[in-house]
């Protein structure tokens, strides 16, 4: 990526419950967005939450990467999964005292959190007379599962407390799960109250976390790095189908599956993902499981594609795999559900399915398929069409945020 001097310099704690190698679309953000802002000038850290090891700072390239334990870290038997210790919705006493001590020495004009980590964040940045951004990747706003479904299988109409207790004990086990969805109700309000601009992912994000009632908000999308958008495109119509996420139902991997088997071993389809126990996998030999994968793995699988498949039940906000195979020229088929539908123009970029329908998805992947021409047509607009997400274009919208922050003035539109 080129240098890009802007003045002046916004010294920025971006603060996010992971962080690669952890693999995963807000991680991959995470350090697009410290390493965008590092490139334009301005002076980056990050703290996250040390997945192993003693606390320390290392670098990663010229971002210092603060690794801290938590106090959740400590208590027996709370993390399904060690390796993943997510932050939790309200104010974890280790991490905050951890973002105090970066805070302490007056050197931060903006602190910048993603979803739950705000908690431990906005005590003190407030003592430390710093803006809080905070940008929601998820719906962990009004949504104790951040998923905003029910059961698994249906999109949530609105939360309700006995419908979020059922649903969190479901997701958290049935002594955890209505703690956080209390505990989340309660962290609503301190966010609410105290952050001082919200970033949604797209207007589907906003509208559906209540922002424009209740809170300041931008809405400015995911976005990646402009070396990551190829110069050459070349089309592989007959490669792969190809997905990339979370092996869960929610993402549609079953309906997949299904809809795979319907095309007749048409063509192979590779999984890369992480897989989940209670997700069973009924793959045929015309599916390939690849596992989890680190980020260039991931580009260079999707460059082998004849399409990228999204097919997710969930409303995801602003799928960083959506932009990721347009950046390398490949037509997506995805779900035309939540803020997929801003960055998939429906026939010129790719095909729009309804969610959960295999029949329908099983015919959009046979579309694109059965005609190179147009699939190669969908791949070149798609790539053109990924200059737009690119940090280049995207970046200084935050930019505008943080400086009007800053200075007092209206937030950007």
């Amino acid at each position: 990526m080129g240098q890009h001097k802007v003045s002046p310099i916004v010294r920025v704690l971006i603060v996010s419950q992971f962080y690669p190698p952890i693999t995963g679309g807000q991680e991959q953000h995470v350090r697009n967005l410290a390493h965008a802002l590092a490139d334009r000038g301005h002076r980056v850290e990050v703290v996250t939450i040390a997945t192993d090891g003693p606390a320390r700072t290392v670098l990663d390239g010229a971002v210092p990467l603060h690794l801290v334990r938590t106090t959740a870290q400590s208590l027996p038997r709370l993390y399904a999964e060690a390796e993943r210790p997510h932050a939790l919705p309200i104010m974890d006493p280790g991490f905050r005292s951890a973002i105090a001590r970066l805070l302490a020495d007056g050197q931060f004009d903006i602190v910048h959190a993603h979803d739950w980590s705000v908690a431990s964040a906005i005590g003190p940045a407030r003592n430390a007379g710093v803006p809080v951004v905070l940008t929601q990747h998820e719906y962990s706003h009004v949504c104790a599962t951040k998923r905003l479904m029910r059961g698994g299988v249906d999109v949530c109409p609105g939360p309700t407390p006995i419908a979020c207790f059922r649903c969190t004990a479901s997701w958290y086990g049935p002594m955890a799960g209505p703690g956080v969805a209390l505990t989340n109700a309660l962290a609503r309000r301190t966010r609410a109250r105290h952050v001082d601009a919200f970033i949604a992912l797209s207007s589907v994000v906003a509208t559906k976390t209540g922002l424009p009632e209740r809170s300041p908000y931008v809405v400015i999308p995911n976005f990646i790095p402009d070396d990551l958008v190829v110069n050459r495109f070349t089309p592989t119509p007959d490669g792969p189908i190809v997905f990339v996420g979370l092996l869960s139902r929610d993402k549609g991997i079953e309906v997949l599956l299904e809809a795979h088997r319907m095309l007749g071993g048409l063509r192979r389809l590779v999984l890369a993902g992480r897989e989940l126990d209670d997700t069973p996998l009924d793959l045929s030999g015309d599916v390939e499981l690849r596992g989890l994968l680190d980020h260039p793995s991931v580009i260079d699988l999707m460059q082998t594609a004849s399409v990228v498949v999204v097919p997710s039940i969930v409303q995801d906000c602003c799928p960083t795999v959506v932009l990721e195979a347009m950046a390398v020229g490949r037509p997506v088929v995805a779900s035309d559900s939540g803020g997929i539908v801003d960055l998939v123009d429906d026939g010129v970029t790719g095909l729009l399915v309804p969610p959960g329908d295999p029949v329908a998805l099983s015919e959009a992947l046979a579309k694109i398929i059965d005609d190179p021409q147009r699939a190669s047509a969908m791949g070149q607009t798609a790539l053109m069409r990924a200059r737009s997400f690119t940090a280049s274009a995207v970046v200084a919208r935050i930019e505008e945020l943080y400086a009007a922050l800053i200075e007092g003035r209206p937030l950007p539109a």
